[in-house]
């Protein structure tokens, strides 16, 4: 059982993390009267919100304070935005106020929630259809007041990050009546000019002054440009609907002209790099290849450029030489093989008897006649001296026995 044991921080913690993993606590609004507003000297607003039957605590951090009306006081009826979370060291659950508003303008932000969550779930919102934005552009269309601040600040920075790009001016009212519908033709008339990029803003302001830029139609028309858009609205804190479903949101007109554009010193230092680069490289190739020319130039062929084929001239002549010597021997040789052969056959030649006084004797067909029996009486037979030659008639024959 003693597995089982918590510890109130453990149990506290549990519950946090249910509540901070809860979507509907994570941004909501509570609409109640409003009792025990005090500000605290750290800057800090302290609250609760009740209704005829329970009430919630409520604290506001500095940093939103700006956002709360100046005469707002206990007994209002207010709408308080924010999101629920839980103190772990006191068990304590409270809202996080982001915005305190009396309920005449809260009902303004409960109609924008319902059109936001509309929008939302038709995915006008998904960052997976938005494009990315070209930093290299061609012309950049510029939606914002007439002679403003933003426009001329949006310019500025334009120009001096990327100025050799077409900044298409279009002047349009950006609050009071009418300004959602002169946004929207301004918007129509920017993508005439098929720019590569469009810029739609204003400088800061209060919610009130931001409403025309929470128009749904203008929301829808943004959502389905073929051209990408950045929103510049001016409003570090609060969202508009234009900031949603733009493809890039810039809390400043400055941040806009930075993610619209490539910043040109970016550009000068990167090339600046690239060039170094290149030279260092092109310097080392040189230096390595005049090293390898003067190694080749100190070698003795370009010294002495004989000296590369003189020595196979000494070794041709001694080959042709040793071949001359060979050719000699193996003629000698030869010569005195047939001297001797000459004088084998010189001693056997039937014709060198007859300078001794011999004579040959041949039968009419030139048969030498080597025996009486090959000779009949009455043939002719010729007989070779070593002068000359005789034809004679055989008109007898005797055999040696």
């Amino acid at each position: 059982m003693l597995n089982n044991l918590f510890s109130p921080t453990s149990i506290n913690q549990y519950i946090k993390d249910k509540v901070t993993s809860d979507f509907v606590l994570k941004g909501l609004q509570i609409k109640g009267e409003l009792s025990n507003y005090k500000k605290h000297p750290t800057g800090h607003i302290y609250f609760s919100l009740k209704d005829s039957n329970s009430y919630i605590k409520g604290v506001m951090f500095k940093s939103y304070t700006n956002y709360v009306d100046n005469d707002i006081k206990d007994g209002d009826e207010v709408i308080v935005s924010g999101y629920i979370d839980v103190y772990v060291a006191r068990g304590e659950y409270q809202i996080y106020a982001q915005a305190i508003q009396k309920f005449g303008k809260g009902a303004q932000l409960l109609e924008l929630e319902k059109i936001k969550k509309k929008l939302q779930a038709e995915g006008l919102f998904d960052e997976s259809r938005k494009r990315k934005i070209n930093i290299f552009p061609k012309s950049i269309a510029v939606i914002s007041g007439k002679n403003s601040a933003a426009m001329a600040d949006i310019e500025t920075n334009l120009l001096r990050r990327y100025p050799i790009v077409e900044i298409i001016k279009i002047p349009t009212q950006v609050q009071g009546e009418g300004a959602s519908q002169d946004l929207i033709r301004a918007f129509n008339l920017a993508l005439t000019y098929k720019p590569t990029t469009i810029i739609i803003g204003r400088g800061g302001g209060s919610n009130e002054d931001l409403y025309a830029f929470n128009d749904e139609s203008l929301a829808r028309l943004i959502a389905s440009s073929p051209i990408p858009t950045i929103s510049a609205v001016g409003h570090e804190i609060d969202f508009t609907l234009v900031d949603y479903v733009s493809d890039k949101r810039a809390s400043t007109p400055t941040g806009a002209a930075e993610l619209a554009t490539v910043d040109k010193r970016e550009l000068e230092k990167l090339f600046a790099d690239y060039q170094k680069s290149m030279y260092d490289n092109l310097s080392g190739r040189i230096k390595y290849l005049s090293n390898k020319l003067e190694l080749l130039k100190n070698r003795s062929f370009f010294n002495n450029p004989g000296s590369i084929y003189e020595a196979k001239i000494n070794q041709l002549q001694q080959t042709k030489l040793q071949l001359h010597n060979s050719l000699l021997r193996i003629f000698d040789k030869k010569n005195s093989q047939f001297e001797a052969l000459k004088s084998k056959l010189q001693g056997i030649n039937p014709y060198k008897v007859l300078q001794r006084g011999f004579a040959l004797i041949s039968d009419e067909n030139g048969n030498i006649i080597k025996s009486v029996d090959e000779i009949k009486v009455g043939n002719n037979i010729k007989t070779q001296f070593k002068d000359g030659s005789i034809t004679s008639k055989v008109i007898n024959k005797d055999n040696k026995e």
